[in-house]
C-alpha cells in the first residue's frame, strides 16, 4: 500500500511536469516579440516627442555607467534622463553627478528620505517623475542596458498602435550558479502565472510588466495617480501595471532581448532577497495558502530526485516501486528540458546550468517560507539594504 502511495505521487509529479511543459511551450510560441513586430510598422522618427528616462538609483556603483552609455547614445534625441539617487552610500552619487558634467541632458536628483508609507523603488519613481517635462516616461532599472535605437523604435510603435504602457522582456546576463539555478523557476513563474497574450489582452485581469523598461504616457501614468497610488507595494511595477491596465487603458508587454539587457543580482543573499521580494505579492494577498505554493514546488521538481535516490540506495524489488522509479526520472528529464528552455528564453542561450534547477527549487521554496513568516508576524522584507514591513492585504 505503501509503495502504491509513493509511486502515485511520483506519477502526480511526472503528469504536473507535463502539464507544466506544454503550457509553457505554448504561451513562448505566442507571446509576440518585438523584433518581429516591428518588421510590420514603419519606423518613423518623432522628434518632436520628448521622453523623460527616469532611472531610480541606489548602490549601483556597478552598474551606472553600462547603463548611461547605453542610453546618452540614443537615436531618439529628445530625451532627457533624470538619475534619481535614493540615499545611496556607495559612490553611485559621484559617479552620475560626472556624467552630469559632461552630457547635459543627464541631470541628478536626490530622492530624499522616504516619507511614512513608500517602500521600494516608488519614491525615487515620483521624485523622478516631478522632475520630468516629458510626453513620455520611460522608467529604466539602473542594471539595465539599452541599443542604441530602442527608445526611437519603440515610441514609434507605440505611437502608431495606440498604446499606453509599453514594457519589453528583457535579456538577463546571468553570473555565478545561484541566479542560473534562481533565474528560470523565477522566469517559469511569470510565465505562467502573467502569460504575455493574457496581459496583452484586454479582456483578461493579467497584468505584467518589466521594470527594466516601462514606457508610458505622461497623461496615463497621471491619471491614474502613477507611482504614488503603489507607494506601498514592494513589486511596484506589477502593481502599476494592475491599475493601469484596471484604469481601461490599452497595456502591452512583449519579447525584447535583441533590445534590452540586464545583469541581475550575482550573490547568494541578494539572490534571496530578490526572490523574497517577488514572491512577497501573492503572500500578502493568500497568506499561509501561498505554502501550498512550495508544497507544489516540492512535489514536482524535488520528490522525483528524492525517489530516485533513495531507490538506487537500497534496491527494492518491489515492481510498483520501479515503476515510480521510471516516472521519476522521465519527470526529472521534463523539468530539466523546462529548466533548459527558460534559460533559453532569458539568456539567449540553452545551458548545462539547467542541471542546477533542484537549486533553484530549493532557494525558491524556502523564500515562499520564510516570506510567509515575515508577512504573517510583520517583520521587514530586504530590498537593496532597505527592510519594509509588507503586511496581509484585505481582501473582504
Amino acid at each position: 500500500m505503501v509503495d502504491l502511495v509513493f509511486t502515485c505521487l511520483a506519477a502526480l509529479s511526472l503528469l504536473g511536469s507535463v502539464v507544466i511543459l506544454v503550457y509553457l511551450t505554448t504561451t513562448e510560441r505566442r507571446a509576440p516579440r518585438f523584433v518581429d513586430s516591428i518588421k510590420r510598422t514603419t519606423i518613423e522618427p518623432n522628434p518632436g516627442v520628448k521622453v523623460s528616462l527616469i532611472i531610480p538609483a541606489r548602490n549601483e556603483e556597478n552598474d551606472i555607467t553600462h547603463c548611461l552609455e547605453s542610453i546618452i547614445n540614443q537615436t531618439h534625441v529628445n530625451l532627457e534622463i533624470i538619475v534619481v539617487d535614493d540615499s545611496s552610500d556607495d559612490s553611485t552619487f559621484e559617479i552620475v553627478k560626472s556624467f552630469t558634467e559632461k552630457h547635459n541632458q543627464v541631470r541628478l536628483v536626490s530622492a530624499g528620505t522616504k516619507p511614512e508609507g513608500w517602500v521600494g523603488k516608488s519614491w525615487p519613481c515620483w521624485k523622478g517623475y516631478e522632475s520630468s517635462t516629458g510626453d513620455f516616461l520611460l522608467f529604466v532599472d539602473a542594471d539595465s542596458s539599452l541599443d542604441s535605437t530602442t527608445i526611437e523604435i519603440s515610441l514609434n510603435y507605440v505611437l502608431k498602435n495606440n498604446i499606453d504602457m509599453f514594457s519589453l522582456s528583457p535579456r538577463v546576463e546571468m553570473q555565478g550558479n545561484v541566479p542560473r539555478a534562481v533565474l528560470p523557476m523565477i522566469s517559469g513563474a511569470i510565465n505562467l502565472l502573467y502569460p504575455m497574450e493574457k496581459v496583452n489582452d484586454k479582456r483578461s485581469d493579467r497584468a505584467y510588466v518589466f521594470g527594466t523598461f516601462i514606457l508610458v504616457k505622461r497623461k496615463i501614468y497621471e491619471s491614474t495617480g502613477g507611482h504614488k497610488t503603489v507607494k506601498d507595494e514592494i513589486v511596484e511595477d506589477a502593481a502599476i501595471a494592475r491599475k493601469t491596465k484596471e484604469s481601461g487603458f490599452n497595456l502591452r508587454v512583449e519579447r525584447g532581448p535583441e533590445f534590452v539587457s540586464t545583469r541581475w543580482e550575482i550573490d547568494a543573499r541578494s539572490v534571496y532577497d530578490g526572490l523574497e521580494r517577488v514572491v512577497s505579492t501573492s503572500v500578502r494577498r493568500y497568506g499561509l495558502v501561498s505554502i501550498l505554493n512550495a508544497v507544489l514546488i516540492f512535489f514536482i521538481t524535488l520528490y522525483p530526485i528524492l525517489f530516485v535516490i533513495i531507490y538506487a540506495i537500497f534496491h527494492p524489488s518491489s515492481q510498483i516501486l520501479a515503476a515510480g522509479c521510471l516516472a521519476s526520472l522521465v519527470g526529472i528529464g521534463i523539468f530539466f528540458t523546462l529548466a533548459a528552455l527558460e534559460t533559453n528564453t532569458i539568456s539567449g542561450k540553452f545551458r548545462l546550468s539547467a542541471l542546477l534547477y533542484p537549486l533553484g527549487s530549493i532557494f525558491f521554496i524556502s523564500a515562499i517560507i520564510s516570506t510567509s513568516i515575515k508577512v504573517s508576524r510583520r517583520r521587514g522584507i530586504n530590498w537593496k539594504g532597505q527592510e519594509y514591513v509588507q503586511p496581509m492585504l484585505d481582501r473582504s
